[in-house]
């Protein structure tokens, strides 16, 4: 049995060792000296092994050129010789020789660059990247120590994962020379989404043997964590927070959820972490008040059920029977409990560097877990001896006996290791039983706790975002050079580009100077534009927008006057834009540009709804801000030029087909390409004008107890606007929706109405004039025939097209 035992335990350490070897081999060597290292190492030895050549007294007071790294290897030399000077005399000079100067006139020399106030004090982000530099995976997922979890998460994006193991082997545990072992591991993956949200997931899998018990071996498999964290930081050192832990239980003896088992943890947490102290100290605190509704009693009540269900002389009442119950072993091996608990941590840690990137960090954890019984459960004590608390032997107790004793707690002592290599970590740990775990204190309602626990687990962290580029080095260099005296006098052209006859501006519009190597301007929303500094004299411009025919224009920068007068066409720019613009010239200057016809055109094409070919002399009229007219030629294409821009609406009419109306839009110098379909002319005709009504031979159908016309019924409605299309003379019909009597009298009449609305709706939609047609619904008020059968009702249930006036004939 420890043999299978041993096996199960094999799988987890040889993933151990595969995610190890891995990881070690896909990582740098942990402390070897990268070559920019080196390079820095020998050029600190030179800089302070080297005697100096010759003792130079130091300055009497700063110069500001101190020795701060302008002459080192590669940097300094790059600036030398980048400032070498020919040997002749020259009005420009070196930086030593301008400090030179400085020393010999006695004034100071150029001043420094301040400081920055907060050069010494550690970055905001630096901080926060070094106090999540260690977050890693608990037990079950969220980050933190093993069992007490941090109130805060990981850095935003990165996300870790981590792979544990939890063994023991002891005698004695739950029966008298009992032989139990426990073999155990749990896979988890966390990820911080937000500044503020952590979410994790877990998969436990475990076995236990007992030697006493029967079965003497118990696996449990896929046991499942699901949790979310949020949290905040209140100061610097102290974040508070919450979570929620979802605990999807596996079946016992087989594999798959139990879902009325899913137990649910509500937790709030706070931690205490002082490296965000302005002096830092390696100290994390955690404390953790959790209430855990535990329903993992919930996946043996039937087998208890059974049990009792067979026994063979079983008491009365099954409250007073304990032979079906669990047993002890059975209990801890499953992990059963018949309360909620109230679990109380207070963890302690501290990351020490003990060398460059090789953290040891010491970790210390006192659990209780107060048993709540939520479920009351009625515990069924047996006593030894008649008003004792100790139960008979081969029996458990209850809690209201065993008392405080029976609750489990447990102190864990573990340190976690971080090498040199980024994200990995290694953990070592063990629990140590301090009440529940002796025989005296086994109790019916909760699962024995262990009297230890090993713990060993491997632990990754990736962060996928880039790493930071480093702070670029800053270095100020003052030359001294030669100003040249005033050149010529300078104007510019401040103008504005106009709409030819309406004036209005023209947006955009683009400025180009033929003859001159400068950059085109484009008019802003007022058509304005500035153009360059340019010399006195004339300046050609061609302006173009693709809205307006090409057109130039020309303005001249005067010459200054010897009394800098201001003429009419210059003036002098006296709010300056920089040095030297209070002697500036502007001319003003107005553009014009005449706009491009705003016209579109419509070039369609006219086929048939039948099998898609062309039809040719369809007759097209179209009516909006413009009108035209066209026939469409052999293949059924029509094109009607110079319609001025709106909303148009066309009609087509063919032999052989429904006259079409559709709405499309004209834009300026655009052109509408639509594809006008025509319904084919029935052969048999679905509607029929009389001197009173419009007859239709088939009825306009809706979705039941709506008014949405179904599409079967569109034919039918087509040819209804065809008719008052052509019959032009009949200038007002009523649409009269009706229903049967089934129902309130109020709704058929809201719903007949509303039928009625849509199908005038969809009939002005389709060309026919608004003013033309009326909807009224009567509901079951007129009807055919009585609403007797079947038959007479679906009659009544009926739209009518009732003509109310004509055009008066000759």
């Amino acid at each position: 049995m420890r043999a299978r035992l041993l096996r199960f335990g094999f799988g987890w350490t040889f993933g151990l060792g595969c995610a190890l070897t891995v990881a070690l081999a896909l990582s740098p060597t942990p402390f070897a000296a990268s070559p920019a290292a080196a390079q820095f190492d020998d050029e600190f030895d030179d800089e302070f092994d080297a005697e100096p050549e010759e003792e130079t007294p130091p300055p009497a007071e700063d110069s500001g050129g101190s020795d701060d790294g302008f002459d080192d290897d590669g940097f300094g030399e790059g600036f030398d010789d980048d400032f070498d000077e020919p040997a002749e005399e020259d009005d420009t000079s070196s930086l030593e020789d301008d400090l030179a100067d400085a020393e010999a006139d006695g004034a100071p020399a150029d001043d420094e660059a301040p400081p920055a106030d907060d050069e010494d004090e550690p970055a905001d982000d630096d901080l926060q990247e070094r106090l999540l530099a260690t977050s890693y995976n608990s037990y079950y997922g969220p980050t933190g120590g093993l069992h007490v979890i941090d109130a805060g998460g990981g850095a935003v994006g990165t996300f870790r994962v981590q792979l544990a193991t939890e063994f023991f082997f002891s005698s004695g545990f739950i029966n008298e020379g009992d032989d139990a072992d426990h073999i155990g591991g749990s896979l988890s993956l966390d990820w911080t989404v937000h500044e503020m949200v952590e979410i994790w997931a877990s998969i436990q899998s475990y076995a236990n043997s007992n030697d006493t018990g029967d079965p003497t071996l118990f696996q449990v498999l896929g046991d499942t964590h699901l949790g979310a964290k949020v949290f905040g930081r209140v100061l610097p050192f102290l974040t508070v927070g919450g979570d929620i832990d979802l605990m999807l239980l596996n079946t016992v003896g087989d594999i798959g959820l139990v879902f009325k088992g899913t137990s649910i943890g509500l937790r709030a947490n706070a931690t205490l972490d002082l490296r965000g102290l302005d002096n830092p100290i390696p100290f994390i605190g955690r404390f953790n008040v959790q209430y855990v509704f535990d329903n993992s009693s919930n996946l043996t009540d039937d087998v208890e059920q059974e049990r009792y269900a067979n026994l063979e002389d079983p008491a009365p009442d099954i409250g007073d029977e304990s032979r079906h119950l669990l047993t002890p072993v059975e209990r801890f091996a499953l992990n059963i409990n018949r309360t909620d608990f109230l679990n109380i941590g207070l963890g302690f840690e501290a990351p020490i560097e003990v060398a460059e990137d090789f953290y040891l960090q010491p970790l210390l954890e006192w659990v209780w877990n107060i048993p709540v019984n939520r479920q009351g459960y009625n515990c069924l004590f047996i006593p030894a001896e008649p008003g004792g608390d100790e139960p008979v032997a081969g029996e458990d107790g209850c809690l209201d006996r065993q008392g405080v004793g029976s609750f489990p707690m447990n102190l864990t002592l573990g340190a976690r290791i971080k090498p040199p290599v980024d994200g990995l970590s290694f953990l070592l740990a063990a629990d140590v039983g301090l009440t529940g775990k002796k025989r005296s204190q086994f109790v019916r309602e909760i699962a024995p706790n262990a009297p230890y626990n090993l713990y060993l687990g491997l632990s990754y962290a990736y962060d996928p975002s880039p790493p930071a580029p480093p702070e670029p080095e800053v270095r100020i260099v003052e030359r001294r050079v030669e100003v040249e005296g005033e050149g010529p006098p300078m104007g510019r052209i401040a103008g504005q580009v106009l709409e030819q006859g309406a004036g209005t501006p023209v947006a955009g519009a683009v400025i180009r100077f033929p003859g001159r190597d400068l950059t085109a301007l484009v008019a802003g929303d007022d058509g304005r534009f500035t153009t360059y500094r340019m010399e006195p004299g004339e300046v050609q411009m061609a302006l173009s927008h693709p809205d307006y025919n090409d057109g130039t224009c020309v303005a001249t920068i005067p010459e200054p006057s010897e009394d800098e007068g201001e003429g009419d066409d210059a003036a002098s720019d006296e709010e300056g834009e920089g040095e030297g613009d209070e002697d500036l010239i502007e001319v003003q200057v107005r553009c014009e540009l005449v706009a491009l016809p705003r016209v579109g055109s419509i070039r369609g094409t006219v086929v048939s709804g039948d099998d898609g070919s062309n039809v040719a002399g369809a007759s097209i009229t179209v009516t909006g801000p413009g009108n035209g007219n066209a026939t469409s030629v052999v293949d059924g294409s029509f094109n009607i030029q110079e319609l001025a821009p709106g909303s148009y609406q066309v009609r087509v009419d063919a032999d052989g087909f429904l006259i079409k109306m559709e709405t499309l839009e004209v834009q300026a110098r655009a052109e509408a390409t639509p594809t006008i379909t025509l319904v084919p002319r029935p052969q048999r005709a679905l509607v029929r004008v009389r001197t009173r009504d419009i007859q239709i031979r088939r009825k306009v159908n809706f979705a039941t107890n709506s008014a949405e016309i179904l599409p079967s019924s569109e034919p039918l409605l087509t040819e209804v606007a065809d008719v008052l299309l052509r019959n032009e003379d009949i200038r007002r019909v009523e649409i009269q929706g009706h229903t049967d009597n089934r129902g309130p009298a109020a709704r058929n009449r809201t719903l007949s109405q509303q039928r009625a609305d849509a199908v005038r709706t969809w009939l002005i939609e389709h060309g026919v004039d608004a003013g033309r047609l009326e909807a009224r619904g009567y509901g079951p008020d007129n009807p055919l025939v009585p609403n007797i059968t079947p038959a007479n009702r679906a009659r009544n249930r009926r739209v009518q097209f009732v003509i109310q006036e004509r055009a008066e004939t000759e």
